[in-house]
This record gives C-alpha cells, structure tokens and sequence, in this order.
C-alpha cells in the first residue's frame, strides 16, 4: 500500500498541490488503507476460525498489510499452525508475533512430558536414540533415528503438541538407509534379544538402543548391571559386518547417580 501511494504522490508533484488538496489526498489513502486492513483481518480471523480453540485465544490487528497476532495458546504447534494460516491469507504483507505459551511449572516436568511423547511414537525403535534436555521450556533433541518415515518431523509434531514446549531446536541425526545397514541393525537385534539374558528386556524404557552408521555399532541406553553391559558388547561384536562396536551402555546403578548428582546442581 505504502509503495502505490508514493508513486501516486510523485506522478502529481507535491510541489503542485495546494494544502488542501495535499490534505484531502492523504485522508482518502488513509480511508481506503484502513478498508483495506478492516478486510484483511477478517480474512485473517476467518482462516484461524478452522481451530476454535486457537481462534477464541488470539487477537488479530493489521497495519498496512502487516498482521500482528497476540494471545496466549496451549501449545507450540498452536501457535505454529496460526502463523501460517495469517500468512498464507491473500494480501498479507508481513507477520509479527506477540503470541505467548503458558509456561510448564518446571522443566523436569515437561522433560517427563516429552519423553513419554517419544516413547509412545509407534516408529520409535530399538534402532533409534534421541536424548532430550530442557531448560526455560525450550526442548532440545539430540541422537539418531532411521531414515523411514520422516522421524524428526513426525516427533517434532509431537513435542510441538506438548503443554509448556517453548521451543524446539531439532539437532536429530537420520542413520543410512543402505541395504548393509539396515540388515546389520536386524542381525544384532536378533543375537541381543534372542540370548536368554536379554529377552527381558523387549518392551521396556528406558532400553538398550542399537545404532548402526556405515558398519559402525553404538551400543546405548541402560541395562542391569555392568555383566549385562559386557555381555551386549560381546554379542554385537560377533555380528557379521561389524567393524566397530562402541558401547555407551549405562548401568541402572550409574544412571541414579548421575540423576542424583543433577538434582543437587543448585
């Protein structure tokens, strides 16, 4: 809008015009661009009315073709899937947020809240490690995960949908998707938890995680006790086509100290 007025302006010459036709000029844009916002916004509150629990919580204003959304909403993904809609509307020159997500009441509990939305993600495999840090409600995700499906983006839907998730800085690694890999991930699956001290563990969490990169096997999670943790390695090293096993296995005994150790981090 601004862009058209002043090449109008310039075709007149401002030099030509007397003050009152300066003043009736610059009142008629400034009608017909407040028109023209009216109609924005509602074009706007009309596209976030497809979500009634977003729509009743944000407030839309417009100047100048630049929207301004403000209010307080549960979740990132709300406040995410809002943006787009006022940017995807026809005649939207800009998007500015003062939307705000009710903080968690800590971090340790919205870490709770987004581990158990990746545990329950049904392609969350023992092929797969993601390890989660919090802090100020802003979630931070490190590991790898295969390649099918779309993991980072499937999980990053889910964490977006968590209660109190500021943020999301996705920092996730996806594995080979070759042939020689995905065949080594299934032969050491098989040798591990079909060894009689190892089917106990089918079905838990936290679980040992097997990953494997271009013949390479990273042994991680938790196990037992450190016989448990000599025992995995031994197995993986038995697999054909391994070239190199580094374990990072954890006993249950070390990872309640190291929590321990956290909580007592003023």
């Amino acid at each position: 809008m601004r862009v058209t007025v002043r090449r109008r302006v310039g075709r007149v010459g401002i030099a030509g015009m007397t003050a009152g036709m300066l003043a009736l000029t610059l009142a008629a844009t400034g009608a017909a661009a407040n028109g023209t916002d009216d109609a924005l916004r509602q074009a706007v509150e009309r596209r976030l009315a497809d979500e009634a629990a977003v729509a009743n919580r944000v407030e839309v204003t417009v100047r100048d073709g630049e929207v301004t959304l403000a209010g307080t909403l549960a979740t990132l993904w709300d406040k995410e899937w809002a943006l787009d809609r006022a940017r995807g509307t026809d005649g939207v020159r800009d998007v500015m947020s003062d939307l705000v997500i009710a903080m968690p009441e800590t971090d340790k509990e919205l870490g709770n809240a987004v581990g158990q939305a990746i545990v329950r993600y049904p392609y969350y495999s023992v092929f797969d490690y993601v390890d989660v840090t919090v802090e100020d409600g802003v979630v931070t995700l490190r590991g790898d995960v295969t390649a099918r499906p779309d993991k980072p983006a499937d999980l990053y839907e889910r964490i977006a949908k968590v209660r109190g998730v500021q943020a999301i800085v996705d920092e996730l690694e996806v594995l080979s998707p070759s042939i020689h890999d995905e065949q080594l991930r299934h032969r050491i699956a098989r040798a591990l938890f079909g060894h009689p001290q190892f089917d106990r563990y089918l079905g838990l969490a936290p679980r040992m995680s097997i990953i494997v990169r271009n013949g390479y096997v990273t042994l991680k999670g938790v196990v037992f006790d450190q016989a448990d943790r000599i025992l995995a390695e031994s197995i993986a090293r038995r697999a054909y086509g391994v070239i190199r096993v580094i374990n990072e296995l954890e006993t249950r005994q070390e990872l309640l100290e190291a929590r321990k150790g956290e909580e007592s981090v003023p």
